[in-house]
């Protein structure tokens, strides 16, 4: 049974509605987007990125809801062990699935780059991925966890943002079941440790882990598809559904340790 720490309610009086508020960070996550995608302005999508964090904050001053720490992201030292372990958790059931893929023939790779192309294609990925993953898990999970616990159970809250999640990947709508279902199963598996602990560090560190090791396997090292005709999307969706107990269970693990009482944001 999915068991949640859930906020404390939103005080009444509010001067900006739970809706205003989804709608001006998901406008500035999309101008990001929309940068990137269409014109790949690297610099400005960063700029924006990071916009939707200073959104996050004055959404929830004019929400009476104090700062960063309504939508999950505070706990301090706690905070910081949660995104640790995300963050390794993560690399290693990416990079599991990766080299999974690999040993089945399903991607083969081609050369490796030169030891420093190497080198800085990890660092310019590793912290360059990090703004992105931190802005949509505000947007997708602690904003809805804040303003949805209390009026729907864990488990449909855990959907929900699943749902919202796939959502917000607007230009992949059409890309068919195989990658909706990858991404609804990546939302479940995001959100699942946000409303164990009630804190969002765990989520960014493990979705910042995936879109470290994606960014590794398509801008960094040449891998191509191999002879094996088994979708090399669908193994990664089966890895990432085996490694939702592993995240329920390290979460549960954590947030009996880490916090005593129930997390207040």
């Amino acid at each position: 049974m999915l068991t949640t720490s859930a906020p404390r309610p939103v005080r009444a009086g509010q001067r900006l509605s739970p809706v205003l508020g989804f709608l001006l960070l998901a406008a500035t996550y999309h101008a990001a987007e929309y940068t990137m995608r269409f014109h790949q302005q690297v610099v400005l999508f960063l700029i924006l990125m990071l916009a939707v964090v200073g959104v996050a904050y004055a959404v929830a001053r004019w929400q009476g809801l104090g700062g960063l720490s309504a939508w999950g992201l505070g706990g301090g030292r706690r905070g910081a062990i949660l995104l640790g372990a995300g963050l390794l958790i993560g690399l290693a059931g990416n990079l599991l699935a990766f080299g999974l893929r690999l040993g089945l023939g399903i991607e083969v790779l081609g050369p490796w780059p030169a030891p420093a192309a190497l080198a800085q294609g990890l660092l310019l990925f590793g912290l360059g991925t990090l703004l992105p993953s931190l802005a949509e898990d505000i947007l997708t999970r602690g904003y809805l966890w804040r303003h949805l616990s209390g009026r729907l159970q864990p488990g449909a809250l855990v959907l929900a943002s699943a749902a919202v999640y796939v959502l917000n990947h607007v230009y992949a709508l059409g890309s068919g079941p195989a990658q909706l279902t990858y991404l609804f199963v990546l939302g479940v598996s995001f959100a699942i440790p946000l409303v164990v602990t009630g804190n969002l560090w765990y989520a960014v560190g493990a979705h910042w882990a995936g879109n470290i090791v994606y960014r590794l396997g398509h801008d960094v090292l040449s891998v191509a598809d191999g002879p094996n005709p088994f979708s090399g999307l669908w193994a990664l969706t089966i890895c990432m559904v085996l490694l939702i107990p592993v995240h329920l269970l390290v979460a549960r693990t954590l947030g009996r340790r880490l916090f005593s009482r129930q997390f207040r944001a």
